[in-house]
Protein backbone atom coordinates (compact mmCIF):
# COMPACT_ATOMS: atom_id res chain seq x y z
CA UNK A 1 0.00 0.00 0.00
CA UNK A 2 1.07 3.56 -0.74
CA UNK A 3 0.67 5.55 2.47
CA UNK A 4 -0.43 9.17 2.16
CA UNK A 5 -1.12 12.27 4.25
CA UNK A 6 -3.32 15.15 3.05
CA UNK A 7 -2.74 18.72 4.29
CA UNK A 8 -4.97 21.64 3.28
CA UNK A 9 -6.56 24.44 5.28
CA UNK A 10 -9.74 24.34 3.15
CA UNK A 11 -12.12 21.58 4.27
CA UNK A 12 -13.79 21.11 0.88
CA UNK A 13 -10.36 20.55 -0.73
CA UNK A 14 -9.54 17.89 1.88
CA UNK A 15 -12.84 16.13 1.23
CA UNK A 16 -12.32 16.22 -2.55
CA UNK A 17 -8.77 14.87 -2.41
CA UNK A 18 -9.76 12.17 0.07
CA UNK A 19 -12.55 11.07 -2.27
CA UNK A 20 -10.19 10.96 -5.26
CA UNK A 21 -7.46 9.00 -3.45
CA UNK A 22 -10.01 6.41 -2.34
CA UNK A 23 -10.71 5.70 -6.02
CA UNK A 24 -7.11 4.63 -6.67
CA UNK A 25 -6.03 1.06 -5.87
CA UNK A 26 -3.48 0.35 -3.13
CA UNK A 27 -3.57 3.85 -1.63
CA UNK A 28 -4.06 4.33 2.12
CA UNK A 29 -4.79 7.69 3.76
CA UNK A 30 -3.01 7.87 7.12
CA UNK A 31 -4.10 11.36 8.17
CA UNK A 32 -6.13 14.33 6.96
CA UNK A 33 -4.85 17.61 8.39
CA UNK A 34 -6.28 21.11 8.25
CA UNK A 35 -3.71 22.81 10.51
CA UNK A 36 -0.24 23.01 8.95
CA UNK A 37 1.34 23.25 12.43
CA UNK A 38 0.42 19.58 13.00
CA UNK A 39 2.13 18.35 9.83
CA UNK A 40 5.70 17.82 11.06
CA UNK A 41 4.68 15.61 14.01
CA UNK A 42 2.24 13.62 11.86
CA UNK A 43 4.81 12.99 9.13
CA UNK A 44 7.49 11.99 11.66
CA UNK A 45 5.22 9.53 13.46
CA UNK A 46 3.19 8.07 10.59
CA UNK A 47 6.01 7.93 7.99
CA UNK A 48 3.97 8.37 4.79
CA UNK A 49 5.19 7.62 1.29
CA UNK A 50 3.56 10.74 -0.20
CA UNK A 51 2.40 13.98 1.41
CA UNK A 52 -0.12 16.10 -0.51
CA UNK A 53 0.04 19.67 0.75
CA UNK A 54 -1.38 23.01 -0.23
CA UNK A 55 1.03 25.91 -0.78
CA UNK A 56 -0.90 28.87 0.62
CA UNK A 57 -2.09 28.13 4.17
CA UNK A 58 -2.34 30.19 7.38
CA UNK A 59 0.21 29.60 10.17
CA UNK A 60 2.70 27.73 7.94
CA UNK A 61 2.78 27.63 4.14
CA UNK A 62 3.49 24.35 2.37
CA UNK A 63 7.08 25.50 1.80
CA UNK A 64 7.51 26.37 5.48
CA UNK A 65 6.24 22.93 6.51
CA UNK A 66 8.92 21.30 4.38
CA UNK A 67 11.63 23.67 5.63
CA UNK A 68 11.33 21.92 9.00
CA UNK A 69 12.89 18.74 7.57
CA UNK A 70 16.64 18.32 7.13
CA UNK A 71 16.05 15.69 4.42
CA UNK A 72 13.11 13.84 2.92
CA UNK A 73 12.35 10.14 3.32
CA UNK A 74 8.94 10.79 1.77
CA UNK A 75 7.75 12.33 -1.50
CA UNK A 76 5.66 15.48 -1.50
CA UNK A 77 3.24 16.90 -4.04
CA UNK A 78 1.93 20.44 -3.88
CA UNK A 79 -1.75 21.08 -4.51
CA UNK A 80 -2.52 24.61 -5.60
CA UNK A 81 -5.08 26.82 -7.27
CA UNK A 82 -3.72 28.62 -10.31
CA UNK A 83 -1.00 31.08 -9.38
CA UNK A 84 1.15 32.09 -12.34
CA UNK A 85 4.31 32.76 -10.34
CA UNK A 86 4.04 29.80 -7.94
CA UNK A 87 3.51 27.36 -10.80
CA UNK A 88 6.42 28.81 -12.76
CA UNK A 89 8.66 28.44 -9.70
CA UNK A 90 7.59 24.80 -9.30
CA UNK A 91 8.20 24.07 -12.97
CA UNK A 92 11.65 25.63 -12.91
CA UNK A 93 12.52 23.42 -9.94
CA UNK A 94 10.97 20.24 -11.43
CA UNK A 95 8.75 19.87 -8.37
CA UNK A 96 5.49 17.97 -8.69
CA UNK A 97 2.17 19.71 -8.21
CA UNK A 98 -1.52 19.15 -8.86
CA UNK A 99 -3.55 22.08 -10.11
CA UNK A 100 -6.97 22.50 -8.51
CA UNK A 101 -9.59 21.38 -9.37
CA UNK A 102 -7.87 17.97 -9.25
CA UNK A 103 -9.24 15.00 -11.22
CA UNK A 104 -8.96 11.28 -10.52
CA UNK A 105 -6.89 11.02 -13.72
CA UNK A 106 -4.38 13.51 -12.23
CA UNK A 107 -4.12 11.38 -9.10
CA UNK A 108 -3.76 8.13 -11.01
CA UNK A 109 -1.00 9.53 -13.21
CA UNK A 110 0.89 10.79 -10.17
CA UNK A 111 0.57 7.47 -8.30
CA UNK A 112 1.79 5.64 -11.41
CA UNK A 113 4.84 7.91 -11.51
CA UNK A 114 5.49 7.18 -7.83
CA UNK A 115 5.38 3.44 -8.54
CA UNK A 116 7.90 3.96 -11.34
CA UNK A 117 10.14 5.97 -8.98
CA UNK A 118 9.71 9.12 -11.07
CA UNK A 119 8.88 11.57 -8.28
CA UNK A 120 11.99 13.49 -7.29
CA UNK A 121 12.32 15.69 -4.21
CA UNK A 122 15.38 17.35 -2.74
CA UNK A 123 16.44 20.30 -0.59
CA UNK A 124 18.11 21.79 -3.66
CA UNK A 125 14.78 21.87 -5.50
CA UNK A 126 13.16 23.67 -2.59
CA UNK A 127 16.08 26.07 -2.44
CA UNK A 128 15.49 26.87 -6.10
CA UNK A 129 11.84 27.67 -5.32
CA UNK A 130 12.77 29.90 -2.36
CA UNK A 131 15.11 31.90 -4.59
CA UNK A 132 12.41 32.41 -7.22
CA UNK A 133 11.44 36.05 -7.51
CA UNK A 134 8.69 37.02 -9.95
CA UNK A 135 10.38 40.40 -10.45
CA UNK A 136 13.78 38.98 -11.38
CA UNK A 137 15.09 36.88 -14.25
CA UNK A 138 15.96 33.45 -12.89
CA UNK A 139 19.38 31.99 -13.63
CA UNK A 140 18.90 28.20 -13.46
CA UNK A 141 16.41 25.44 -14.04
CA UNK A 142 16.02 21.87 -12.78
CA UNK A 143 15.78 19.19 -15.47
CA UNK A 144 14.22 15.84 -14.61
CA UNK A 145 16.54 13.32 -16.29
CA UNK A 146 16.71 9.53 -16.10
CA UNK A 147 19.25 9.56 -13.27
CA UNK A 148 17.33 12.11 -11.20
CA UNK A 149 17.59 15.90 -11.33
CA UNK A 150 20.09 18.06 -13.18
CA UNK A 151 20.38 21.76 -12.33
CA UNK A 152 21.68 23.80 -15.27
CA UNK A 153 22.34 27.46 -15.91
CA UNK A 154 19.65 28.78 -18.23
CA UNK A 155 22.19 30.87 -20.16
CA UNK A 156 24.03 27.64 -21.07
CA UNK A 157 21.04 26.16 -22.93
CA UNK A 158 21.73 26.45 -26.67
CA UNK A 159 18.30 25.32 -27.87
CA UNK A 160 15.25 23.25 -27.02
CA UNK A 161 14.13 20.78 -29.67
CA UNK A 162 10.69 19.15 -29.60
CA UNK A 163 10.63 15.38 -30.03
CA UNK A 164 7.00 14.26 -29.88
CA UNK A 165 5.78 14.80 -26.34
CA UNK A 166 9.43 15.05 -25.17
CA UNK A 167 12.14 17.66 -25.64
CA UNK A 168 15.87 17.54 -26.21
CA UNK A 169 17.73 20.22 -24.26
CA UNK A 170 21.04 20.94 -26.01
CA UNK A 171 23.66 22.73 -23.94
CA UNK A 172 26.50 24.99 -25.07
CA UNK A 173 28.99 22.14 -24.57
CA UNK A 174 26.76 20.12 -26.97
CA UNK A 175 25.57 17.67 -24.31
CA UNK A 176 21.95 16.66 -24.89
CA UNK A 177 19.27 15.81 -22.30
CA UNK A 178 15.97 14.15 -23.19
CA UNK A 179 13.19 15.54 -20.98
CA UNK A 180 9.66 14.16 -20.66
CA UNK A 181 8.04 17.59 -21.00
CA UNK A 182 6.55 19.30 -24.04
CA UNK A 183 8.05 22.37 -25.68
CA UNK A 184 5.13 24.58 -24.54
CA UNK A 185 6.19 24.08 -20.92
CA UNK A 186 9.72 25.27 -21.74
CA UNK A 187 8.35 28.23 -23.69
CA UNK A 188 6.44 29.30 -20.56
CA UNK A 189 9.42 28.80 -18.24
CA UNK A 190 11.76 30.71 -20.56
CA UNK A 191 9.26 33.46 -21.40
CA UNK A 192 11.08 36.11 -19.33
CA UNK A 193 14.51 35.23 -20.71
CA UNK A 194 15.32 37.89 -23.35
CA UNK A 195 17.76 35.72 -25.32
CA UNK A 196 15.30 32.86 -25.97
CA UNK A 197 13.13 32.83 -29.06
CA UNK A 198 10.50 30.39 -30.32
CA UNK A 199 11.73 30.18 -33.91
CA UNK A 200 9.47 27.32 -34.98
CA UNK A 201 6.85 25.02 -33.46
CA UNK A 202 9.68 22.55 -32.78
CA UNK A 203 12.46 24.88 -31.61
CA UNK A 204 13.27 27.45 -28.93
CA UNK A 205 16.72 28.93 -29.55
CA UNK A 206 19.16 30.95 -27.48
CA UNK A 207 20.11 33.90 -29.66
CA UNK A 208 23.59 33.98 -28.07
CA UNK A 209 24.42 30.74 -29.90
CA UNK A 210 23.22 31.67 -33.38
CA UNK A 211 26.12 31.34 -35.82
CA UNK A 212 24.46 32.28 -39.11
CA UNK A 213 21.15 33.26 -40.69
CA UNK A 214 20.40 31.99 -44.20
CA UNK A 215 17.77 33.86 -46.19
CA UNK A 216 14.74 32.01 -47.44
CA UNK A 217 10.96 31.89 -47.23
CA UNK A 218 11.22 31.92 -43.47
CA UNK A 219 14.93 31.40 -43.47
CA UNK A 220 17.24 29.07 -41.61
CA UNK A 221 19.38 29.55 -38.55
CA UNK A 222 22.67 27.75 -38.06
CA UNK A 223 23.46 27.20 -34.40
CA UNK A 224 26.99 26.98 -32.95
CA UNK A 225 26.89 23.17 -33.04
CA UNK A 226 26.03 23.19 -36.76
CA UNK A 227 22.32 22.48 -36.24
CA UNK A 228 20.05 23.95 -38.94
CA UNK A 229 16.81 25.37 -37.54
CA UNK A 230 13.99 26.49 -39.80
CA UNK A 231 12.27 29.76 -38.94
CA UNK A 232 8.54 29.81 -39.54
CA UNK A 233 7.42 32.47 -42.03
CA UNK A 234 5.36 34.19 -39.32
CA UNK A 235 8.41 34.52 -37.06
CA UNK A 236 10.93 35.81 -39.62
CA UNK A 237 10.46 39.57 -39.08
CA UNK A 238 10.33 39.21 -35.30
CA UNK A 239 13.55 37.19 -35.35
CA UNK A 240 15.43 39.68 -37.52
CA UNK A 241 14.29 42.58 -35.35
CA UNK A 242 15.39 40.80 -32.18
CA UNK A 243 18.70 39.69 -33.59
CA UNK A 244 19.62 43.17 -34.75
CA UNK A 245 19.35 44.37 -31.13
CA UNK A 246 22.00 41.97 -29.82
Amino acid sequence: MIKTIILDDEKHCLITLEHLLKQVDDVEILAILQDSREAKAAIDSLKPDIVFLDIEMPNLTGFEVLEQFESFDFKFVFTTAYNQYAIKALKMSALDYLLKPISVEDIQELIDRFRQDQLFVSKEQLSNVYKFDKDKIQDRIALSVQEGLLFVMIEDIMYVEASGSYCNIVMKDQTKHLISKGISMFEEVLSDQPNFFRAHKSYIINLKFVKQYIRGDGGEIVMNDGKFVNISRAKKTEFLNLFQKI
